[in-house]
């Protein structure tokens, strides 16, 4: 997974701004190019204070209103800022600490502190904009280099962060501290077990409705159609609908499921792997890779910026972050035990090394995934060893297609459930209807496991990018197979992208979009050569 909701606010702030009291950010990157990253031994917790935020807010907003001096404003601007900052780090490392052990109560106290103020820091952040905005040095701040010509035209009018849609999101954030208390508690039986989903599924299903719930509220307070649209923009900035996705993934469906099935008869057995295999295989490749592989590795060794230890008392789950008041990457993972975390590590590694190179990386969410999923497939053709692990990834490949293509349609069509439609029965229903329809039922699957699934929990209309991601980055392996270097030096490339757009990116790095006609066809033709070889 790329990131956390709140770091992809935190980002998205930083493509906002051009530069800072006359200095650019082209010009602080390159300051920040001279920094080492900070060792994880040596970063410190605080707990975020909203007032000291709301105090400086305040001062920045009355000396919108009164002061003459440009200069003046912007200084305060970056006050406020640096203190928004601050908190998206802080909030960082106690998810961080807390998802290393669910069981801590401190991390817990701390992460839920964190959750519930994150929506007063996004809605007072608004706030300063929409002031700046209608402050008679408007025109005068557009021509510092902090802002840029037209900066503030989404600024213009009533800001949405008024008290009911703040309201709504603090009622969202409540609701999603209950799922991770959910997961927490459910650790203490075995995970997909009967048990399991009778004493921790149905509550997590019933909480899943009431999320849907509130989640429509907040797309019509809004002013949007549905929630799909909503989050697209809102959250994720795609220069794609959801019904052009829809489109897709029902492409994906009627092509690549037939081979999901077929695909699924395959005998294959993954070897162990321990954290220290799982390491030297990612080190292995990237010493191979060279460039900025290698040397975000080093720097993620030395500074021990990783945990991929294993634990029943860990979140379930993988993850990056950027920690950005000490210019660092992170990662989290919870290994299986088998060979497929050395990929789930080189996943991971991909988003480390996009924000390595970028200082913080404020790409889009689908164009963040073909770095990590690129980097799963150029493993294995840099990597010490290649045979079962590479057939593997190709069936895992397959599987992301159709599997993540049919969770992403159920979330799509979940948000269509309204009223007194909007039940857990007919969330239920609808899970297994579409299931079935990709081919689950081909395995030993259990139709409650949504629950399970923490991204229509946490991350609403996030698994959409793993397939289009996952497209681009086939590609990348094809390059590579075609001619050796050719999609390493692509992803080279375009790791300090500043695009944000999808869409705008395949284009820009010469490749193909997957809403090309045709296009599943032609990934179906990929991976029955891939497993027939």
């Amino acid at each position: 997974m790329k990131k956390m909701k709140w770091l992809c606010l935190v980002l998205a702030v930083v493509l906002l701004f051009t530069g800072c009291s006359g200095k650019s950010f082209d010009d602080l990157w390159k300051e920040l190019t001279t920094l080492q990253v900070t060792p994880f031994s040596e970063m410190e917790y605080t707990r975020p204070d909203p007032a000291k935020m709301e105090e400086e807010l305040t001062k920045c907003c009355s000396l919108a209103e009164t002061e003459n001096k440009v200069s003046t404003v912007v200084d305060q601007v970056w006050v406020v800022y640096n203190l928004y900052n601050n908190f998206y780090t802080n909030y960082n490392l106690a998810s961080i600490f807390y998802f290393k052990d669910l069981t801590d109560a401190k991390w817990e106290e701390e992460y839920n502190f964190c959750l519930q103020a994150s929506a007063t820091f996004d809605a007072m952040l608004e706030e300063m904009f929409y002031t700046l905005a209608a402050c008679p040095l408007r025109d005068k701040l557009e021509k510092d280099p902090s802002f840029g010509e037209g900066f503030f035209d989404s600024y213009e009018g009533e800001s949405i962060w008024d008290e009911t849609f703040l309201d709504l999101m603090e009622q969202e954030a409540a609701l999603e501290e209950k799922y991770y208390q959910l997961c927490s508690d459910a650790q203490a039986v075995e995970h997909y077990s009967e048990e399991y989903f009778t004493l921790y599924g149905t509550q997590m299903a019933d909480l899943y409705v009431k999320l849907v719930g509130v989640r429509q509220q907040i797309a019509e307070y809004a002013g949007y159609p549905d929630y799909p649209s909503f989050a697209y923009d809102f959250y994720h900035k795609r220069d794609y609908t959801p019904q052009q996705a829809e489109a897709y993934l029902a492409d994906i469906g009627k092509e690549l499921v037939p081979l999901y099935r077929t695909a699924l008869n395959t005998e294959l057995t993954l070897k162990f792997s321990n954290q220290s295999q799982t390491f030297a295989y990612l080190e292995g490749s990237v010493q191979a890779m060279g460039g900025t592989a290698d040397y975000a590795f080093t720097a993620m060794k030395d500074a021990g910026l990783y945990d991929i230890t294993a634990s029943d008392k860990k979140y379930n789950g993988s993850f990056e972050v950027y920690l950005v008041d000490y210019t660092s990457p992170y990662i989290f993972l919870n290994p299986s035990g088998y060979e497929s975390d050395k990929l789930t590590f080189a996943h991971e590694f991909g988003h480390f090394c996009s924000d390595y190179a970028a200082h913080g990386s404020y790409a889009g969410v689908d164009v963040a995934e073909v770095f990590s999923q690129g980097m799963e497939y150029l493993t294995l053709c840099y990597g010490p060893e290649a045979g079962t692990l590479t057939r593997w990834k190709m069936l895992d490949s397959l599987s992301v297609f159709v599997e993540q293509a049919a969770y992403a349609l159920f979330e799509h069509q979940v948000y269509d459930l309204k009223g007194s439609r909007l039940t857990t029965e007919n969330v239920q229903k609808l899970y297994e209807q579409i299931g079935t329809q990709f081919g689950f039922d081909a395995w030993d699957w259990d139709p409650r496991d949504f629950v399970a699934i923490g991204h229509f929990f946490t991350e609403p209309m996030y698994v959409v990018s793993y397939v289009t991601s996952n497209d681009a980055a086939l590609q990348l392996y094809q390059l590579e197979q075609n001619e050796k270097g050719s999609g390493l030096a692509l992803w080279e490339d375009n790791l300090a992208t500043e695009e944000a757009f999808f869409l705008a990116f395949v284009e820009s790095a010469g490749l193909k979009s997957p809403f090309t006609p045709g296009r599943a066809a032609e990934i179906r033709k990929t991976l029955e050569q891939s497993l027939a070889a």
